[in-house]
């Protein structure tokens, strides 16, 4: 193979640069529609029993457990009296518990339930229903584009 000329490796480069820029405005584009439809099915499931904001804390918890009431404000992004709030309805829901910490006192870290687990359970189930609907407007190629592009965006995201 011949060498390449400055010109050819700078439009390379220009080449490179925009197939980032269109990928990186594809994402931004996407994802956010993804989202939007993958929430749509959780309310769907959530149903009367809990808001979706509570929704979000008790799958924060089960994902981060020994979190604080703290760590579920700066997930959901609202002030540590709501979020307090949120969490002593989960536990009077059954879905969380809090246990004393030995080491401080104060704190009283945040653990799912066997009744939240079951409640994500059934929640992340209905929505899973969904969206296995969704799909199957797809063919097996798109299917496997589909998969081989999720698996993608979850290494380099």
């Amino acid at each position: 193979m011949p060498p390449r000329s400055r010109r050819q490796v700078a439009a390379a480069a220009d080449s490179h640069a925009q197939a980032l820029d269109d990928c990186a405005a594809a994402v931004m584009d996407t994802v956010p529609a993804a989202m939007d439809a993958l929430r749509h099915a959780m309310r769907r499931h959530v149903g009367d029993e809990m808001s979706v904001p509570q929704f979000r804390s008790l799958n924060y918890v089960a994902q981060h457990a020994g979190c604080s009431i703290g760590d579920v404000a700066s997930f959901l992004g609202v002030t540590m009296p709501t979020a307090s709030a949120m969490a002593e309805r989960l536990v009077r829901a059954g879905l969380v518990e809090t246990r004393a910490d030995a080491a401080d006192r104060r704190r009283s870290p945040l653990h799912i339930t066997v009744a939240g687990h079951a409640q994500l359970r059934r929640i992340r189930g209905g929505a899973h229903v969904d969206l296995t609907r969704a799909l199957a407007a797809c063919n097996p190629e798109e299917l496997a584009t589909l998969q081989a592009g999720l698996q993608l965006i979850r290494r380099v995201l």
